[in-house]
């Protein structure tokens, strides 16, 4: 078995990098606090898109004068669209009822220097107010005795599909004609046309998570990535052996480490997608290790009396230009993602991109050298 390069002499300076690196990682996260979402400490999440163009500090303006002082408001690149994050108080005040809903319109009404002229606005997503007016002043003059079958439903009908209606498009109603296309009876089309307006500005989504939805969305976010981990003890365990199994659990626990010490050192928002990234990176960061150690394996039962380091490292070397493609043509999309696919996947992306790149490392620095030292240390004798 030829020896190549000598990429596994390196462990001691490798594992002794990674264990300063690690532990300036936990510090990072003990100092600086984990910047948590509202689905982990409670709140609302709204995005918004205005019609016309409209400063980010009119509207940070517009929420403090408000009494939502403490509101985070993102723009949304290249759109007048943002996303505003009401934490905490704020935030659960919101899940209390419509006032402080209406407070939020005014707000946006305010910021985008719409003026309310009527009593619903057919730009806005909500079915149940349009249902709920046309029902109250009941264009159709359906008997309220006789609303049974169809006839109970067919205001809400009509709102739903102007809803969608919207929905579908991804943009505003520019003409009155062009809101109520989905409309045929002409009497709804005419208490619409009186009732209604075409505001400026539309809630895209609005997302509410109470102290006790957020206190378990956290326990299960936990709990997923310590089963994810152990898990994988038990499945290398039997598929090869507990040495090889420690050896890749660390390696992982080594990753997640480091990623969410980056994480935290660029201030980046933890959010259920970030969870599902960070199972992503143990995934993605165990199957670069299995490759490592599958050939490690194989290399044991054709060669009896070479030294287990060379084995290793003869390993490393044969699945090196393997792990290194796999990686970089991953790294490439992901990249991409980072870059292009806007705010919703920057959370996403950034730890997957950290993540892509020491996993890459530890499998080939870190995964190996601790079999190897719990191979020689506990295992050897027997």
């Amino acid at each position: 078995m030829k020896k190549g390069f000598n990429i596994f002499g390196a462990r001691k300076i490798a594992v002794t990098i990674s264990l300063l690196v690690m532990a300036a990682s936990i510090a990072i996260v003990a100092t600086m606090g984990l910047k948590r979402g509202v689905q982990f400490v409670g709140g609302s999440e709204i995005q918004v898109k205005f019609k016309e163009p409209v400063d980010i500090s009119d509207l940070r303006t517009a929420f403090k004068k408000n009494g939502f002082a403490h509101a985070s408001i993102m723009q949304i690149t290249g759109e007048n669209e943002f996303i505003i994050k009401l934490k905490g108080k704020a935030g659960d005040e919101t899940a209390k009822g419509s006032k402080i809903s209406q407070r939020i319109s005014v707000i946006f009404q305010e910021a985008s220097k719409e003026q309310k002229t009527s009593l619903f606005d057919l730009n806005k997503t909500n079915p149940t107010d349009l249902a709920y007016l046309m029902k109250k002043d009941n264009p159709l003059k359906i008997d309220a005795n006789k609303m049974i079958g169809e006839n109970r439903t067919v205001y809400d009908d009509i709102a739903e599909k102007i809803v969608q209606a919207r929905s579908d498009r991804g943009d505003f109603f520019n003409s009155m004609d062009d809101a109520l296309a989905t409309v045929t009876q002409p009497e709804v089309k005419a208490f619409l046309t009186k009732s209604c307006t075409l505001g400026n500005y539309i809630k895209m989504k609005e997302d509410t998570f109470s102290p006790s939805i957020s206190s378990e969305q956290t326990e299960k976010a936990i709990l997923a990535i310590v089963m994810a981990l152990g898990a994988i003890l038990v499945y290398i365990s039997i598929r090869f052996k507990f040495d090889f199994a420690v050896g890749a659990v660390l390696a992982l626990v080594h990753d997640v480490t480091i990623s969410l010490g980056m994480f935290v050192l660029f201030k980046q928002e933890f959010t259920l997608p970030v969870v599902a990234a960070f199972l992503t990176i143990v995934g993605y960061s165990l199957n670069d290790t299995i490759v490592v150690f599958d050939r490690i394996r194989e290399n044991l039962k054709i060669v009896k009396t070479v030294p287990l380091e060379q084995v290793i490292n003869s390993s490393i070397i044969q699945t090196l230009s393997r792990t290194l493609l796999t990686s970089l043509t991953t790294l490439f999309v992901v990249v991409v993602i980072f870059l292009f696919g806007g705010l919703a996947l920057k959370g996403f992306s950034f730890p997957l991109l950290v993540g892509i790149i020491v996993g890459t490392y530890s499998s080939i620095f870190i995964a190996s050298p601790v079999y190897y030292f719990v191979e020689e240390h506990f295992y050897k004798e027997k």
